[in-house]
Order: structure tokens, then C-alpha cells, then sequence
């Protein structure tokens, strides 16, 4: 059985980026609607309330789509989702549940998150790594202006490796770790960065897990697609220029079409 409906990916802004470009490498006959709502970046600074109603708004756009999945491309509304979104007739795949599946599969003693502000109040990645080892060792960091920063797209390099340089320290000077999960999909399009400052670190890419996570869901369930030429479309409440520029920038896939959404009334 086929399934060649395509697959909804929702993030904040740019970050989810990082999940479009796995599905490009592992999945490619899979067709992606993207949607970023870059106009309210970043999520991980609200409240529980704005983040709930913003990413509800994405997912009935999404749902209108058509979409056969949604892969949640944001760590910081993936730790709301067993609260508010449980009773969508659509699967809804958190980005942090399959990393943290893997961190216990590779028998990890001690691991470090570095995540945004509501990521790490939310102790979502403690609590779902703590329940699967009790032993396990998380040291968290918050980094509440690092995805920001990198959705503007108007940096330099030397203020990302400030940033980078400033919260490795932090966690470092905590507990001496060898892996840190990046618990926002911003993060890993400096992976660069990240590095050139601690080179000895293995940094974990929960993108990859995630679409690895539904590959094996798509397959178990007979919903893969079969398509032999499969599309990419964007949609944004923000500026188009920034998705041409993080996708020369990952060496992705070009979109089939990029989109502005009005939000005025909702999606």
C-alpha cells in the first residue's frame, strides 16, 4: 500500500529546515509542505498559551492541506504535545521523543540539552530520558536568543560563536559530557560553529532521528509514497529571502514554491 499525500512539517521559522533537508536524504519520494512561522519567532520565549494557540493555527492549516503526517519541527511545541494534541485525527510526530530513543538505544550515561528557554523549563527531555533510564545524567542549558538570531539570518560569525562559545562553558563547567543533544532544529544550520569550539563533542541532530522515527512509522503503516517525482512547498508568515538563503546554506533541495501566508483572523 502507498500513501502519496504528503508530509506537513511546522516550526517556528527556519530551524525545520533541518528536518526538510533528512527527508530530502531519506525519504526523497516523500513530497513536504513546510510551514514556518517566522513572524512570531521564537517560540521558546512565550507562554504556554501563545505557543499552543500559534502552533493549533499551523496544524489546521496543515490539516486543510491534506497533509498524511505532521512532523513537529520544533522542539519547544513538541514538549506541549501530550498535553494539547493528543485528539487530532492525524499522526503528530514530536521531534524530541525519537532522539531521547535514541540516546537510550546507544547507552548513554550522561548527555547535555541545549535548547531554548521553554525547552528546558519544561524538563521535557529530562523527564522522557529519566523515565526510559533513571541513571541517565542530563545537564540542560537554555539559549534564549541563539534561534532567534539565526532565523534573522543577519549575524556574523563571530556573534554565533560568542553565543555557542558562552552556553558550551556553561554546560561544561556543570558536568564533563562528550554528547549534547541540539534541542532546537535552528541550531543544527551552525553546526559549523558548533564545531569549530568544541571539536571533541558529538553533537546529536534530533532532524535526523525524527525523520529516521517515520520512516519506519510510514512503513509499518503502508502509507510511504511511491511518487516518482516528489515537491517541496514552502509557506512562511515571513520574508521568503531568509528560506532561499538557510537552504543555500544546508545545500537542500530548492522548493517547487515559496509562499506568504497572511495570518490576519489566523492561518
Amino acid at each position: 500500500m502507498y500513501d502519496n499525500r504528503p508530509i506537513g512539517v511546522i516550526d517556528s521559522g527556519v530551524g525545520g529546515l533541518t528536518v526538510a533537508k533528512e527527508f530530502t536524504n531519506i525519504l526523497p519520494k516523500e513530497s513536504i509542505i513546510y510551514l514556518g512561522d517566522n513572524i512570531n519567532v521564537p517560540y521558546g520565549n512565550k507562554t504556554e498559551e501563545e505557543i499552543y494557540r500559534l502552533t493549533k493555527d499551523m496544524i489546521d492549516f496543515l490539516i486543510k492541506k491534506d497533509v498524511k503526517l505532521i512532523a513537529v519541527a520544533c522542539n519547544t511545541i513538541s514538549s506541549l504535545l501530550d498535553k494539547y494534541f493528543l485528539d487530532f485525527n492525524i499522526p503528530i510526530i514530536s521531534i524530541i521523543e525519537p532522539v531521547t530513543n535514541y540516546v537510550i538505544s546507544q547507552d548513554l550515561k550522561k548527555v547535555g540539552v541545549l535548547a531554548t528557554n521553554f525547552t528546558i523549563k519544561s524538563a521535557t527531555y529530562e523527564r522522557l530520558l529519566k523515565g526510559k533510564n533513571k541513571d541517565i545524567q542530563v545537564i540542560s542549558e537554555a539559549c534564549p536568543t541563539l534561534a532567534g538570531l539565526i532565523d534573522n539570518g543577519d549575524y556574523t560569525d563571530k556573534e554565533i560563536e560568542i553565543i555557542i562559545d558562552l552556553h558550551m562553558n556553561n554546560i561544561l563547567n556543570q558536568k564533563k559530557v562528550e554528547d549534547i543533544i541540539l534541542g532546537c532544529t535552528h541550531y543544527p544550520i551552525v553546526m559549523e560553529k558548533f564545531h569549530k569550539i568544541s571539536s571533541n563533542i558529538n553533537f546529536i541532530n534530533p532532524a535526523y532521528e525524527q525523520v529516521l522515527y517515520i520512516k519506519e512509522y510510514l512503513e509499518k503503516q503502508g502509507k510511504v509514497s511511491n511518487l516518482e517525482t516528489s515537491t517541496f512547498e514552502i509557506y512562511t508568515t515571513g520574508q521568503k529571502e531568509i528560506y532561499i538563503e538557510m537552504i543555500n546554506l544546508l545545500s537542500t533541495k530548492l522548493p517547487n514554491k515559496i509562499e506568504i501566508v497572511n495570518t490576519k483572523g489566523g492561518f
